[in-house]
């Protein structure tokens, strides 16, 4: 079978086009879980001495299905994280504390009203679950 130009041309432009669609409903869709959240972070790996509070409260704001979580304040570590449609969202950030190469990694997913973490870093690990307010 022989595709004019005319028919190609068509057949080219819808496909970009339900790229594009594709591309509006999987932001539209992260944007859905944006939001101030707000709970508790636990220490689940690491001593109070290098990674600090055993246990402390944040709030984080997701704004067009993105949010960062900071892993080491006084070295301005975080991570960027983007949540995808199905809520999942997962990072990493490499950095350097003195002479020393490190990298944090972050993942978890937002199910309902409730988004869920883990953040590893070189020496620490910590749980977040976090309730949007």
């Amino acid at each position: 079978m022989q595709v004019s130009h005319w028919g190609r041309r068509t057949a080219l432009a819808c496909g970009a086009v339900m790229c594009l669609s594709l591309a509006d409903v999987a932001i539209a869709a992260s944007t859905g879980y944006d939001g101030a959240y707000r709970g508790t972070v636990t220490l689940t790996r690491g001593g109070e001495s290098i990674c600090g509070k055993s246990s402390y409260q944040v709030a984080y704001t997701v704004v067009n299905g993105q949010f960062n979580v900071v892993y080491d304040a006084a070295h301005h570590v975080g991570v960027n994280l983007q949540v995808q449609a199905d809520g999942s969202f997962s990072g990493n950030q490499n950095y350097q504390v003195g002479r020393q190469n490190s990298q944090v990694k972050a993942s978890g997913r937002i199910a309902g009203n409730v988004l869920e973490a883990q953040v590893e870093g070189e020496a620490c690990t910590r749980s977040y679950h976090l309730t949007k307010s």
